[in-house]
Order: structure tokens, then C-alpha cells, then sequence
């Protein structure tokens, strides 16, 4: 259940929103696609990097968000009333949900899966609040949300590089590897992409031999490439993330990049191993409308 615990919430959220408010405006539909469904998926991938991670520390439980909520419903009436009782049921229930699932071996991880149900709810309630301002007030909660998310992803990275941090060297040779050479090489598309063309082997920093390595990763895949050589790939790119988030660890907007790169790549490993598994017979990936070359790339 926990794998697909915010999605699904979402799913209901929006479900519900769309039932009590006939008018559904078209800017809180947008929010839903452009904003939540994204971040629940984030959330789905970092509360299982939590578990997996046994990351026992928990946080404390947020009552302030609990108690904003209360005050939307105590101060809203009529229609608009029903409205957010309806949402609040499927809080309660999703938060009753979680709550039996992790009772017995996940309990250390019981605030942080209520803290992020409570606030995705608060921002959709803001949302369906019919206030003029109740869509800022939903994206700027999505957007402190979003920022939790990358301290709880950068939580996990920093648990995974403490087994790498003294390797520092090793690392750097390793992103070296993809060097066929020191000299300039004008004709390598990827030198050409990153504007790195002329410039000798010996002369690139980390972030240039993270992303020219990044580079030739994403070019071995297009519309042909079996799926599992699609995994091996996007595995090879998230581990290139957690060496390099070890590697610039000094270094805050660098370390939030290679951070921000872990998540997307393990969510399109998460992806990709969902389509293998749903559908076995299929030895690679065509352009068929469900499998888009736009899934290929990074940055979706």
C-alpha cells in the first residue's frame, strides 16, 4: 500500500474535487497535473527510499498544519463546508490506512507519512477554498512540500554516502573513466553539447566530468533499447548522483543538483521496472502511444 500511498491519495482528492465542485475550475485541475500529481509521485519514491534506508530518526509531528486544517473547517458554511469535510474524511482515512500498515515494523516512519498526508491536504483544501487567493496559498504549501522533499531525499543521499565518503578519489577516477582520451575532441557530441569540445581531459572539474559522463549514459538509450538495458542505465545514472553528491558534499547548490538528479533517475527506474513487470512478453520499447521516446528523456 505504501508504494503508491500518495498517487493514490491525490487520485481521491481529485476524484472528490471533482464531484463537489461542478464548476471545477480550470486552474485547480492545472494544479493537480502540473503540481500535485508530480510531487506525490516524489513522495510515493522518498517515503520507500525511507523505509528501505531503515532510517530510524522521525520528525515530530506537525500539529500546526492540523490545526489549520480545523480552522477551515470551523470557519467555512454551507456547500463549501461539505466540500472540505469530504476531503477531510479522506485524510482520516488514508492517515487510519497508513497507520495500520505500519504498526508493527514501519513505525518509525509513522510521523513523516502523517506530516506529508496532512500538508498535501492542506494545500488541496486551499486549493477548492474559493477565495481569490486560495490557489497562491495552495502552490506556495505545494512549494514548501516540494522542499521537505529534497531535505527528505538529501537525508536518504547523506545515509548512502557515509559508505562512500572516504572513496573520494576512487570516485573521481571513476568518473574519469568515460575519458577516451586527454586531448580536445572536437567531434564527441556530447563535449560539443556541453561546450567542452576544446577543452583537455586533465582540465575538467567534477561537474563537467559528472555531466559528460551523464551524457554518454543517456545516449546509449532510444525507442529500440530493451528495457532492461534502459534499467542498467538509469541505475548506472543515479548511482553517478550519489557518487557525485559525496564528491561535492561541501558544496550546497552543487550537492542539491546531484540530489535532484537521484530522485529523477530513480523515479524513471521505478517507471521502467513497472512497465517490465506489467508486461513481460514486450523485449523493448516502440513508438506506441503509451510508450512515448519523451519517457526516455531525463528530464520528465
Amino acid at each position: 500500500m505504501l508504494g503508491f500511498l500518495f498517487s493514490g491519495l491525490v487520485k481521491k482528492f481529485e476524484g472528490a474535487s471533482k464531484n463537489i465542485i461542478k464548476d471545477f475550475r480550470r486552474e485547480i485541475g492545472g494544479l493537480f497535473d502540473t503540481k500535485l500529481y508530480p510531487l506525490a509521485n516524489k513522495l510515493d519514491y522518498i517515503a520507500q527510499q525511507r523505509i528501505d534506508q531503515a532510517i530510524k530518526d522521525t520528525e515530530k509531528l506537525e500539529t500546526k498544519t492540523v490545526a489549520d486544517i480545523n480552522q477551515l473547517l470551523e470557519t467555512a458554511d454551507g456547500k463549501l463546508k461539505k466540500n472540505l469535510e469530504t476531503i477531510e474524511t479522506i485524510r482520516k482515512q488514508a492517515i487510519s490506512e497508513t497507520r495500520q500498515a505500519i504498526s508493527e515494523t514501519l513505525a518509525e516512519t509513522d510521523f513523516y507519512l502523517e506530516n506529508r498526508i496532512n500538508q498535501m491536504t492542506l494545500s488541496i483544501m486551499d486549493a477548492i477554498n474559493l477565495a481569490d487567493d486560495s490557489i497562491y496559498k495552495s502552490i506556495q504549501k505545494i512549494e514548501i512540500l516540494e522542499n521537505k522533499l529534497f531535505q527528505d531525499a538529501n537525508q536518504i543521499v547523506d545515509k548512502i554516502c557515509e559508505r562512500i565518503k572516504t572513496e573520494v578519489e576512487i570516485i573521481r577516477h571513476e568518473l574519469k573513466r568515460y575519458l577516451v582520451h586527454a586531448l580536445p575532441s572536437p567531434l564527441d557530441k556530447c563535449r560539443q553539447k556541453l561546450k567542452i569540445s576544446w577543452k583537455p581531459g586533465g582540465m575538467l572539474s567534477d561537474v563537467e566530468l559528472y555531466e559528460l559522463s551523464e551524457c554518454y549514459e543517456l545516449s546509449k538509450l532510444n525507442e529500440n533499447t530493451p528495457i532492461d538495458e534502459v534499467l542498467k542505465v538509469y541505475g548506472q545514472l543515479q548511482h553517478n548522483a550519489e557518487r557525485m553528491a559525496a564528491l561535492v558534499s561541501q558544496s550546497p547548490e552543487l550537492k542539491k543538483r546531484a540530489v535532484q538528479d537521484w530522485i529523477r533517475y530513480g523515479l524513471l527506474c521505478k517507471f521502467w521496472r513497472g512497465v517490465m513487470e506489467s508486461d513481460n512478453d514486450r523485449d523493448s520499447l516502440t513508438l506506441q502511444a503509451n510508450y512515448s521516446p519523451k519517457l526516455l528523456n531525463s528530464n520528465q
